[in-house]
């Protein structure tokens, strides 16, 4: 009677899970880069005094500045939202808008302005990229007042 368990063991012993002939194992590095934070710093597109039925140019290099500081030579992606007036009766257009790399209007590359709400990607070998903006103000029958709206940027790095 002993002998039964002993051939259910030896049963049991052949039945189980042998491992593989060959077996083989991979790994990968997990990898990341920590950028530096994007920081943008702005100052005003100022049309200054314009009379109520009148029309009024401020190009790029003049007009308002953007500084945006990010890493360098990493791609980066610009939103902007620029208005369509600045209140009733005082309505924007011909927008201009440049970039450059070193802090000089003038030999800024243009950025097309097909539409008041668009996007365009940029890099800079500095870290700093300048941007200028610039348009026309016309203004039928204004009431007097001062009027303002914001030029909106957002900056992501691709």
């Amino acid at each position: 009677m002993r002998l039964r368990p002993m051939i259910v063991f030896m049963c049991l012993a052949m039945l189980r899970a042998h491992p593989a002939a060959a077996q083989a194992s991979g790994s990968a590095l997990m990898t990341g880069t920590v950028l530096t934070a994007i920081t943008i710093t702005g100052s005003d597109l100022s049309f200054g005094n314009v009379m109520s039925s009148d029309s009024k140019r401020v190009a790029a290099p003049l007009g308002g500045r953007f500084v945006v500081t990010m890493a360098a030579a990493t791609p980066v992606t610009i939103a902007y939202a620029l208005p369509a007036s600045l209140g009733p009766q005082v309505t924007l257009s011909a927008w201009e808008l440049l970039s450059n790399s070193v802090n000089d209007g003038a030999t800024a590359q243009a950025i097309p302005v097909g539409a008041l709400n668009g996007s365009f990607t940029a890099s800079t070998p500095t870290g700093s990229l300048y941007l200028w903006v610039g348009a026309t103000v016309t203004t039928v029958s204004a009431g007097v007042g001062s009027y303002s709206q914001p030029i909106t940027l957002t900056v992501t790095y691709n």
